[in-house]
């Protein structure tokens, strides 16, 4: 006989052991306990004695007989929780490895954005009000998110990050700055259009003693500004715009 058929026959005996064990009541709940638990997480968004009441819903505590999944399933079951690693270790320990979901701006008002765009729910938003504002289709969260965090890049120079962003089922892309900047960004050229206003942003203040109000960038040449408590709606940024050049989006 091959090492191979040996130490198939010895694992098919040890597993037949464990089945008599079973059976005949040495392997019961009040024998062999988890007694131990070790946590891995930063506890940001949940606390210790919550984790504790989760674990605890799986009131088995026999080593052989807890079902580590079912654990996992009730942790994984918590809001902030984006991903949880359970696992016994002999003989008597239970370890738990958590990662919490960071929430990097509020979606469609009533969910969040973790930074992988991935929507989540919690039970109140109200106290996270600083985040910025998303508003977008749910099946392109993960999307929306990433021009979101390209376009404020984008937007280092103007000094003031986007607070609310809002796309249609078009792509067009509307933006408000922390300053109150509204910004018509449309559905194409997003990179170059905001570009043309970054690098003429110095400019475009010394244009005018009144501060910018509303910016349409949908435009082939340049762009038209809306100032502040000033009569004239618009001014044409751009001197090659005698006309009106709009993109189409």
């Amino acid at each position: 006989m091959n090492k191979t058929m040996q130490l198939m026959v010895i694992f098919s005996l040890l597993a037949l052991l464990l089945v008599v064990a079973m059976m005949s009541g040495l392997i019961q709940s009040d024998r062999w306990k988890i007694s131990q638990l070790e946590v891995a997480a930063e506890y940001k968004r949940i606390t210790p004695e919550q984790l504790r009441l989760m674990v605890a819903k799986t009131p088995e505590r026999s080593f052989f007989r807890l079902d580590a999944e079912h654990v996992k399933a009730n942790i994984e079951s918590m809001s902030w929780v984006s991903y949880a690693h359970v696992v016994k270790q002999w003989p008597d320990t239970l370890k738990i490895t958590i990662k919490e979901h960071k929430a990097i701006a509020i979606w469609n008002e009533k969910d969040l954005l973790n930074e992988s765009g991935e929507v989540f729910q919690v039970d109140a938003v109200d106290h996270l009000k600083a985040l910025p504002h998303l508003y977008g289709l749910s099946e392109n969260s993960a999307a929306t998110l990433e021009n979101f965090k390209r376009f404020n890049q984008l937007l280092k120079p103007v000094g003031f990050e986007i607070n609310l962003a809002r796309v249609n089922e078009r792509g067009d892309w509307q933006l408000t700055l922390r300053n109150g900047l509204e910004v018509m960004l449309g559905s194409e050229k997003h990179e170059a259009r905001i570009l043309r206003m970054a690098e003429t942003w110095e400019q475009l203040l010394a244009a005018s003693e009144q501060l910018p109000e509303r910016i349409d960038l949908r435009y082939s040449n340049g762009y038209v500004v809306q100032w502040r408590n000033d009569e004239s709606p618009t001014q044409l940024i751009n001197d090659a715009l005698k006309t009106d050049q709009r993109d189409i989006g």
